[in-house]
């Protein structure tokens, strides 16, 4: 059980852990100072919750509470953007070389992925040229074709006439 005293020497931080926001963590340190003991307590008005006013107000649990999960946010989207680049899903810096060898393989290779073939035409239609483009029969040939390779050869004829 957590006590004034004991949090006098060992109180690190405490914030909400629910959106509710009826239980609060309470972290603090070992005797020994080497580990963290995190801890649960209701929010509410018992001899713990009231240990812990005397370290930390409701406002600042609050505003902790916020910033946590306001750390937690960004971490999780860092470590997001690691694993997209990681895998190839998006381009950052030097990794843009292996962009196109990722292009061609997919074009030439991964035949067979109708997720992509559609995706491409999608994204091909997104080009005004192409979007806008008067050539109803390459239009045609582009929606109607049935391989990667195949789209982009009709795609590049309309573009480039």
């Amino acid at each position: 059980m957590l006590t004034k005293e004991y949090l006098k020497d060992n109180f690190i931080d405490a914030y909400f852990i629910d959106n509710e926001r009826q239980n609060i963590e309470v972290l603090t340190k070992s005797a020994d100072g080497k580990k963290v003991i995190p801890t649960i307590i209701p929010y509410d008005n018992n001899s713990t919750f009231e240990a812990l006013k005397g370290f930390m107000s409701v406002e600042q649990l609050h505003e902790r509470t916020h910033t946590k999960k306001q750390e937690e946010r960004k971490l999780f989207e860092e470590q997001i953007m690691r694993i997209a680049e990681k895998d190839g899903m998006i381009m950052q810096g030097e990794n843009e070389t292996n962009f196109w060898p990722k292009v061609v393989k997919s074009i030439i290779e991964d035949t067979e992925n109708e997720d992509h073939l559609f995706a491409l035409k999608l994204a091909l239609f997104e080009v005004e040229k192409i979007r806008d483009s008067e050539n109803t029969e390459l239009k045609g040939a582009i929606r109607k074709s049935k391989t990667k390779a195949e789209v982009l050869l009709n795609a590049l004829k309309l573009i480039l006439e």
